[in-house]
Order: C-alpha cells, then sequence, then structure tokens
C-alpha cells in the first residue's frame, strides 16, 4: 500500500501542472504521516521489536521492547548490547547478531533468557537482515515471549519420564539416565553403581488382598525408599515391583552400604497394616567397556541369585 501510494506522488511529481517544490512537500509530508502510522502500529504489538544498525548499535525499538529492558528511546539509541546486559547475555545477542550477517538470511533462536528487571523469559526470537542509508545493513529483531509454551512442554516431557502410579522415574528415564552416566564413565572415568530391587512375594500380597493394595503398598514403598538414599541416588520403577538404583559417582561398597541400609529398613518397616514384606537386591559396578545391556545384564543374574538363595538378601560379586 505505501509503496503504491508512493509511486502515485512520483507520478504526480512528474506533472507539468503543479510546482514542484509543492508535489515534494505533500509528498514529504505524506511519508512522514505514513512513518507515524507505521509507527503507532508498531507500538501495538506486544513482541518485542528492536533494530540495530552495521555496528550492532540499537537505532531503536517498539514499546514492548522499551518497556521490557525499562529503557526510554533516548537511553536505548546509539548503545550496544553490552552496555545494556549483562556479558554473558550480550554476548549470546552479538553471536546470534554476527551469524545472521554472515548469513544474510532470516535467523531464528529460542533461548531463557533474564533481562535487567530481573525477569527470566523464554523469547523465540526471528531476526532478518535491513538495508538502511542506502548502502549499510542493519539487524530487525522480533522477539515473542513463549515462556508458558515452553513449561507446558517441559511439563509434558517430565510426565513422560514419570512412573504414573509410584510418581518415580520410569523405564524410559532409566535409559537417558544409564546411556549418561555410561558416556561419563567413559570419557572421565566417574565411577556408578547400580542395585536391582525385587519386592519378594509380591504376587501374594495382590492375591491376598487385591491389586488396588498393591498399588498402595507400591507408592508407600516408592516412597519410602526416596526417602533414604541421596540426591544423586535415582531411583526408576523398571516393571511390577521391579525398581533400579543409579547411584553416581558410588563405588560398589557405598553401594552396597545402601543396599544393605534398605533391605533392613523395609524389613522392619509397616508400610500398610497387617502388611510386612522384604526386597531382594542385586549390586554391580560399571566396568570397563560396558554398555546398558551388560550391566543390566549382570545386575539382574545377581538380583536372581538373592532370590534363589532364600529372599531377603543382598547379592553382589566379592
Amino acid at each position: 500500500m505505501g509503496i503504491l501510494v508512493a509511486c502515485s506522488f512520483f507520478n504526480h511529481l512528474l506533472m507539468p501542472d503543479i510546482k514542484s517544490e509543492l508535489k515534494l512537500e505533500v509528498f514529504m509530508e505524506h511519508i512522514k504521516n505514513n512513518n507515524l502510522v507505521l509507527s503507532s502500529v508498531i507500538n501495538l504489538i506486544d513482541d518485542l521489536i528492536f533494530y540495530k544498525d552495521k555496528d550492532f548499535k540499537y537505532l531503536g525499538g517498539n514499546s514492548a521492547f522499551l518497556a521490557f529492558i525499562n529503557n526510554s528511546p533516548e537511553e536505548l539509541i546509539g548503545k550496544d548490547d553490552f552496555e545494556i546486559f549483562d556479558h554473558e547475555l550480550a554476548s549470546l545477542f552479538r553471536h546470534n547478531d554476527k551469524l545472521m550477517l554472515a548469513e544474510g538470511n532470516i535467523r531464528t533462536n529460542e533461548e531463557w533468557v533474564t533481562y535487567p528487571d530481573g525477569s527470566k523469559v523464554y523469547l523465540l526470537t526471528k531476526k532478518i537482515p535491513f538495508v538502511y542509508d542506502l548502502t549499510n545493513t542493519g539487524i530487525i529483531g522480533i522477539s515473542r515471549d513463549i515462556t508458558s509454551l515452553e513449561k507446558a512442554k517441559q511439563q509434558l516431557q517430565a510426565q513422560t519420564l514419570v512412573d504414573e502410579l509410584t510418581k518415580v522415574n520410569n523405564r524410559k528415564a532409566y535409559n537417558l539416565k544409564i546411556k549418561a552416566l555410561l558416556a561419563v564413565f567413559e570419557r572421565y572415568q566417574t565411577p556408578f553403581s547400580i542395585i536391582s530391587i525385587d519386592i519378594d512375594d509380591f504376587k501374594k500380597i495382590n492375591d491376598n488382598y487385591g491389586h488396588d493394595i498393591g498399588d498402595k503398598v507400591l507408592q508407600s514403598f516408592s516412597a519410602l525408599i526416596e526417602g533414604h538414599i541421596r540426591q544423586t541416588d535415582h531411583l526408576f520403577r523398571v516393571g511390577g515391583e521391579e525398581f533400579v538404583i543409579l547411584c553416581e559417582s558410588k563405588t560398589k561398597n557405598d553401594a552396597i552400604k545402601l543396599a544393605e541400609k534398605l533391605r533392613s529398613i523395609t524389613e522392619n518397616t509397616t508400610l500398610m497394616t497387617n502388611i510386612d514384606f522384604t526386597i531382594s537386591l542385586g549390586i554391580c559396578a560399571v566396568r570397563k567397556d560396558d554398555d546398558a545391556n551388560s550391566i543390566a545384564k549382570r545386575v539382574d543374574t545377581l538380583l536372581y541369585q538373592a532370590k534363589a538363595n532364600g529372599k531377603n538378601i543382598v547379592s553382589y560379586h566379592s
């Protein structure tokens, strides 16, 4: 629309029956009015809009951006990010600006950002090059606050890693964690141990008291175990009554002590009226050339040995 109107005015400038000075004055007034309209529209947008010159200094920003950084237009114009934000955030912005100018195309980034007023938001930012002063190329940026969307996404991802019944980590979470621990072990030789746990004779609980009571036993047992492990010990429910603890930076001897403590606590705790039970445990530490399957197979074998040797036992290789 603006281009068409501008072309129309340029055509009028060529008309011989109107003084050129008057035509030019009318045209410039029209451009000024259009700029005011455009500025008003931009200031009504909730997204953060800003523009910088080729030296990464701000040429301006809309009302939303100015309010977000708590600056006036006079305080913003002529400054760069290092004069407004902390060094880490400014460095991130500068890095993305340089990449966009080097590529000469639209660039999109998503990142958590803490602004000068202390607000922490997750922004989706698009940056595009624009030509000003006929020859110089600067940057136009548009940032949208998608914090609520990102938090909802994180909550959904967290839910997929949590066992619905017991609210502890599930098998999918276990698979991710064991992979991460093996990668750290391979690179830095940081030890970790694995404890496999099975509730003894759990089928009898379901048969004698019903599955609803069995579910409550699993919930109470999970809470009991979580209350007696460190933050660096991670509990997972990997099957019906089967659980695993991954112990970060813990030797096999430390894991044995923890397992014996958990076995004793379970044996001497009545989780529900008239329901007592025990657990069997297998323990092993990570070895060179282990993968997720080899260490799981080894600890499962030790758990079966504990079951075969009378249950309520901690089994491990000497």
